[in-house]
């Protein structure tokens, strides 16, 4: 995160990590090597948040395991902010200008909450002209370091007018998502 929010770069660095992947749960050594930070400070910064609630901590066995809280207050403010500053979200707002002219890109919400995420469902919509190869080539690498292949789909304004008023199943099925905007308003789609 660009300033710390939570008065400490490592519990910064810890909600990026465990926001960035709710499902996942963390152990203590784990967490240390992924934030580069002294165990000292990870165990103080750990229980920090879990003492106001922004993480849940499991006891298997010996191992005390960590991950986001769905029940806190700010747990969908926290994964859209991590959504925007880190991987796909971040790189699609940093290449703004070199990808074309986006009116409106999205993430959906079993991307960026990285659950119940099916193969064949779009992880990635924009609406604008773009230079495709430059979007191919970002979804790539991104997804390289996410293991898994980023699906996208581009349409123009004008054909996200033309599916909107002939009802198209597909565009419906992506509207009817939750979503992350990194550019543009939802006003845009409709």
């Amino acid at each position: 995160m660009n300033k710390t929010i939570f008065s400490s770069q490592t519990k910064d660095k810890i909600i990026k990590l465990l926001y960035a992947s709710p499902g996942k749960q963390y152990h203590m050594r784990q967490i240390e090597r992924l934030v580069g930070e002294r165990i000292n400070s990870v165990r103080e910064a750990l229980l920090f948040l879990v003492k106001d609630g922004f993480l849940n901590q499991e006891k298997i066995g010996r191992k005390i395991l960590f991950q986001a809280n769905a029940n806190n207050l700010f747990y969908d403010e926290l994964i859209r902010m991590v959504g925007k500053q880190d991987g796909l979200g971040q790189r699609i707002i940093k290449e703004k200008q070199r990808l074309g002219k986006i009116k409106a890109a999205f993430l959906t919400s079993n991307f960026y909450l990285a659950t119940n995420r099916k193969q064949d469902e779009i992880d990635l919509f924009v609406v604008g002209t773009i230079s495709m190869a430059e979007l191919a080539k970002i979804c790539a690498e991104e997804g390289k370091k996410l293991g898994w292949e980023i699906n996208y789909s581009v349409m123009t304004l004008e054909e996200l007018g033309f599916r909107q008023k002939n009802k198209d199943p597909f565009l419906n099925k992506i509207l009817q998502k939750n979503r992350l905007f990194l550019i543009g308003k939802e006003e845009y789609l409709f």
